[in-house]
């Protein structure tokens, strides 16, 4: 394969995983139910190419001229990739708290509910009015 193809399989690898994060972490962000489990998935997707283009690259960077600069380069990239990825964690933690939260109150309104409706009708059928006089 040629070296600039590698680069270019590289850097179109990065740009896809980039384009990812920023998408999801506006979803987590705008979205009150997210398919975490979907975009867990697309990254791990997008992660394994990044990853076997870096390997194909290291496996020739012998003979790839400049080939540490590049690294270097990558080595960067990579960094800000896992720091976002810390905050896209971040994110649904947050996200996973607020749930929860809505979750218990919730179950504590239902709670409410159910003790107004066993306090007005406990033990007791129907009640009726007479109205006629």
């Amino acid at each position: 394969m040629n070296p600039s193809t590698y680069k270019k399989e590289i850097e179109k690898n990065f740009e896809t995983y980039e384009a990812l994060q920023s998408r999801h972490l506006e979803i987590i962000k705008t979205k009150e139910l997210p398919d975490l489990k979907a975009m867990t998935l697309e990254r791990k997707q997008a992660s394994d190419q990044l990853q076997a283009s870096l390997n194909r690259f290291m496996e020739n960077a012998g003979s790839i001229k400049n080939s540490l600069s590049s690294l270097s380069r990558y080595e960067s990239r990579l960094n800000a990739i896992m720091a976002l990825d810390e905050r896209i964690a971040s994110e649904i933690e947050k996200h996973r708290d607020w749930l929860k939260n809505q979750l218990n109150r919730m179950k504590q309104g239902k709670n409410a509910m159910r003790g107004y409706k066993s306090a007005g009708t406990a033990g007791k059928g129907p009640r009726v009015f007479n109205i006629s006089r």
